[in-house]
């Protein structure tokens, strides 16, 4: 070992110098985990990539979970199927006519197929004492007035049949056509072009509440 002062002096300073930068190393290392958990902290308010690393609220890194692949070949499931309301249909002559009214439009309809009028308007009339207000026996009683030629008690009574039955497809479609024929019988063009296009709109309607 060297006697001399100087050289003491110098070996000391040396190994100062080397735990100084010892030091500085061991600072500029934790500065660096500093900044790196200080930068991930950072990203963890970012909206998680998929398939990439995340932080977590405490700075713990871990590793998003990526979103499940379609299986090939497996058709994806439909969304559930939310059945469609019934349609709501008027109702015919049958369900707002009691049995003995059903009879006798049946006889009517009968005399009226075998160009027997008046028999029918005979029926139609019993009927009519039965259930004064039924619109299927007013709208079969107008076909029977213009079959018998009475054009306009035809129309009129078609109107009236109209009138009781209004929104009924069924009904009024028989009386626009009754309506139809009385106005042409009397010359009336323009009115019975009218009346039958009341009619081909409710031809329409009624083809529609036939579909199932």
């Amino acid at each position: 070992m060297s006697k001399n002062p100087a050289v003491r002096q110098h070996r000391k300073s040396s190994k100062g110098f080397d735990s100084q930068m010892k030091t500085m190393k061991k600072m500029r290392a934790q500065y660096r985990r500093w900044l790196l958990l200080l930068m991930l902290g950072g990203l963890s308010g970012c909206a998680p990539i998929q398939g990439q690393h995340q932080s977590s609220p405490q700075g713990q890194v871990i590793i998003g979970m990526p979103a499940p692949a379609a299986t090939p070949g497996v058709p994806e499931p439909l969304p559930p199927q939310v059945d469609a309301a019934p349609v709501q249909r008027p109702p015919s002559a049958a369900d707002i006519s009691s049995a003995a009214v059903t009879s006798l439009m049946k006889q009517a309809r009968a005399a009226l197929d075998a160009a027997q009028p008046d028999q029918a308007a005979a029926s139609l009339e019993r009927a009519l004492r039965i259930e004064p207000r039924n619109y299927f026996v007013w709208a079969m009683l107008g076909q029977t007035y213009l079959a018998q030629g009475n054009a306009a008690q035809a129309e009129s009574v078609a109107a009236k049949a109209n009138a009781l039955g209004r929104g009924n497809p069924y009904a009024e479609l028989i009386n626009w056509r009754t309506i139809a024929g009385a106005r042409e019988t009397q010359g009336d063009a323009t009115g019975a072009a009218q009346a039958r296009a009341q009619a081909t709109a409710l031809e329409a309607q009624v083809y529609a509440l036939s579909q199932p």
